[in-house]
């Protein structure tokens, strides 16, 4: 029974997560855009935290269900994520993409529901949820060309907006906000 509750709380978590925190302009989370759009070693520690947690979800999984071999493919996604560099590749190709995202979103929840790839689906949204908080090459740019960095020290809401600004679709009614209104003519 226990070990059904840890299950439970690692299947909850990512979209708890994500919806307190994504686009939070909270004082904490500004520090940590700043810290992760600054600092490789920050987003080095992120993607190990991110895989801690992955590796932590897969023992409790394990103990539970002895004998399940569905979870040797998200295993071997795991081990290929203890390369810093190639994770990071993953985080910005999702962060970037916004149609690899939606895929792999897709694909997380078409293949929950296959018994055996239920630890796969999870270990997708937990990489789904870490490209959520992940810099963009543009953010990191920005940052590094300087131009943004004083405006961001004096208004941290912008660095929430500007790092957020890639992760969605523009809404219908914004889709012709540049245009002059036709019906006008």
């Amino acid at each position: 029974m226990i070990w059904n509750i840890l299950q439970f709380i690692f299947c909850v978590m990512p979209f708890v997560l994500s919806l307190a925190l994504y686009k939070s302009r909270r004082p904490f989370m500004a520090k940590f855009y700043t810290a992760m759009t600054r600092s490789a070693k920050a987003r080095k520690l992120y993607v190990q935290v991110l895989l801690i947690v992955l590796l932590l979800f897969h023992y409790v999984y394990i103990s539970g269900r002895a004998g399940e071999f569905g979870i040797l493919l998200s295993t071997t996604i795991c081990a290929v994520m203890f390369s810093s560099r190639r994770t990071d590749k993953w985080l910005r190709g999702l962060c970037d993409r916004t149609r690899a995202f939606v895929t792999l979103a897709l694909t997380a929840l078409a293949i929950v529901f296959v018994p055996h790839l239920y630890t796969t689906a999870v270990t997708v949204a937990y990489l789904l949820l870490a490209a959520l908080f992940y810099p963009s090459i543009r953010v990191i740019a920005e940052y590094k060309h300087g131009g943004m960095l004083s405006e961001w020290a004096k208004h941290p809401e912008m660095l929430s907006e500007s790092y957020h600004s890639n992760h969605h679709a523009k809404l219908p009614h914004d889709a012709d906000s540049g245009n002059p209104d036709i019906s006008a003519q």
